[in-house]
């Protein structure tokens, strides 16, 4: 079994096995915008996609690639989103950044990338400043929790309003639920949805229902959680079966498998989720 040191291969092996299916061409535009750490200014971008048909300023999310940096998963995603009348800023915080899963920074430091999209959506006269969610995958969904901690919006964009809803897919909670407890901090309330499968590498089978008993029986926030038996970690990214190496998992191996039914059970469930808590059409 051959182990890939970078994940960035692993993305590369993905999207060549990739077909996407024949329709009409989206497209963005692309929107470069600075992190709100002064001390360190770095300077990274998104893609902003709009629905077609929008009489008024629509809801929208920021939506936050894995490690291996924007693939398919955005696209999947992309199309029904907008169909709900849901904008979508898919933004690149790796580019310029990090290479892959041993150089890649701490979810914190991408905090203030993230609010900093969420600043520049908010300056967009075709977006409504009240109506921003926050989407991610893996370690997209980890810095999306992590946005959702009152002390990380006090910290980064102060009396300012955070997110107002979350979608989170196998965001590595073992990692998160200790940092969160002790922290002291509590979520500012907004409601979340997470994805996950049984299989996950990084132990999401058992850190997901942990992280919701926490959240319920301490802070009295109830999350929702979608449980998919046998599926892996990033179980919606298209392709063969791959391993690689993740300093971040469970015995740092980690095994991916995509899984087509849990995909489309998890497009039809986050458009629902996100259309109802954005009040979009």
């Amino acid at each position: 079994m051959r182990y890939l040191r970078y994940a960035g291969l692993l993305a590369l092996v993905f999207l060549t096995a990739f077909v996407v299916p024949a329709r009409a061409v989206v497209t963005g535009t692309k929107i470069s915008f600075s992190s709100l750490d002064k001390s360190r200014p770095a300077q990274v971008s998104g893609t902003l996609y709009l629905p077609e048909i929008a009489s008024s300023p629509v809801p929208a999310i920021v939506l936050i690639h894995g490690t291996t940096g924007i693939d398919q998963r955005g696209e999947l995603y992309r199309q029904p989103l907008l169909d709900a009348g849901i904008g979508i800023f898919e933004v690149d915080f790796k580019t310029g950044i990090y290479r892959g899963p041993m150089d890649r920074p701490n979810p914190d430091a991408f905090l203030p990338m993230a609010f900093a999209a969420l600043k520049e959506l908010r300056k967009l006269p075709t977006v409504d400043p009240n109506r921003i969610g926050i989407m991610g995958f893996s370690l997209g969904g980890n810095i999306a929790l992590r946005t959702a901690m009152e002390s990380n919006v006090k910290q980064w964009i102060g009396d300012d309003k955070g997110f107002v809803t979350f979608a989170l897919f196998y965001p590595v909670c073992n990692h998160f639920t200790k940092e969160f407890e002790k922290s002291g901090s509590k979520l500012t309330g907004g409601p979340m949805i997470i994805f996950y499968g049984t299989e996950d590498s990084y132990g999401e089978g058992k850190a997901v229902p942990e992280l919701k008993r926490l959240l319920a029986t301490k802070y009295g926030f109830q999350v929702i959680t979608v449980e998919y038996p046998g599926a892996t970690h990033a179980f919606n990214l298209n392709g063969p079966d791959m391993n690689y190496l993740d300093p971040g998992a469970e015995g740092l191996r980690v095994h991916i498998k995509w899984n087509p039914e849990a995909t489309n059970d998890s497009v039809t469930k986050v458009v629902t989720f996100l259309r109802e808590n954005l009040a979009a059409k």
